[in-house]
């Protein structure tokens, strides 16, 4: 109902709610914020940073791979920005969770852009 619209207050009013979701239901819930902000380009790694691998504010791989996926949702067809960025944290992430966020971020954020660079040679 939100998708692309930027209204994120029920998240961030109940960030209670989300510190309590465990495993994949904090990986679906930190993805939600990517297709919350579906097309705001210029906000988008400003507003997953806190979930973002490597961040001190999380130390789940849920809601990092999560995080991931939201980021490939808000570049989904314009990822050349981001599809660098989710590619090395790909080739980075030792945890399958925090794997599997980035792989599917990286294909959503590279969907119809004909960007063969990040196929293996």
């Amino acid at each position: 109902m939100y998708a692309g619209t930027t209204i994120d207050s029920f998240i961030r009013d109940n960030l209670e709610w989300l510190g309590k979701a465990m495993n994949w239901s904090k990986f679906t819930a930190t993805a939600a914020l990517g297709v919350i902000h579906r097309g705001h380009l210029s906000q988008g790694m400003t507003l997953l940073e806190p979930y973002l691998p490597g961040s001190s504010g999380t130390s789940s791989p849920y809601a990092e791979g999560g995080s991931l996926f939201g980021l490939g949702l808000i570049f989904a067809n314009h990822g050349l920005t981001a599809s660098k960025y989710l590619l090395q944290q790909l080739q980075d992430a030792n945890d399958e969770v925090v794997q599997h966020g980035a792989a599917l971020g990286l294909g959503v954020a590279g969907m119809a852009t004909a960007d063969e660079s990040n196929f293996p040679s």
